[in-house]
């Protein structure tokens, strides 16, 4: 198991209630993996902020958002299958919307 520290912003960590959360993911640990593992903990409020209205929460529905795995930015798109290590931080960070 990996123990990844993930920081949450904007409409995360409204769902989430908190700026950090640490999370065990098991191995071998990826950026996919920890998602799943968020996804049962916070079940579907959290998941609605990450798929697509009337998807089937599918790698291919999810909206695209940053992150920054320790210093590097990674993106939803094309890096869910990079593989963690203990003891990484994970920033998940949102577009800001506004009108």
């Amino acid at each position: 198991m990996a123990k990844i520290k993930v920081k949450t912003f904007s409409v995360v960590r409204d769902v989430i209630g908190s700026d950090v959360v640490e999370v065990e993911v098991k191995a071998p640990a990826t950026v996919s993996g920890l998602f799943d593992t968020l996804f049962k903990r916070y079940g579907e409020p959290l998941k609605k902020k990450f798929f697509l209205p009337g998807s089937h929460s599918g790698s291919s529905d999810m909206v695209a958002f940053l992150m920054r795995l320790n210093d590097e930015a990674i993106t939803s798109t094309f890096d869910m299958n990079r593989e963690l290590s203990d003891g990484d931080e994970i920033a998940v960070i949102f577009p800001v919307g506004g009108g």
